[in-house]
């Protein structure tokens, strides 16, 4: 006995696999680059830049967190 295989899921996958992973890396990297740079600049004595960098770190956190949860919840649901 075949299996069917539902080809237009399939080629969903091919690229909405890489575009979250693409996304998920992305807004950490961003994560990581706005706290060790916030970090330095208010070492230096750069506050204005200091905040502008820790906004972002922030920002891109909550970003990281919603695509996290939203491929949760898309795991998670039944069709």
């Amino acid at each position: 006995m075949l299996a069917a295989v539902d080809t237009k899921a399939l080629l969903q996958l091919v690229w909405v696999a890489p575009l979250a992973a693409l996304t998920v890396a992305l807004t950490f990297s961003l994560v990581i680059h706005g706290a060790a740079r916030s970090s330095d600049a208010r070492r230096a004595g750069r506050s204005a830049a200091a905040t502008a960098y820790g906004a972002l770190a922030v920002l891109a956190a909550l970003a990281f967190a919603a695509a996290v949860l939203f491929g949760v919840l898309v795991i998670t649901s039944k069709d």
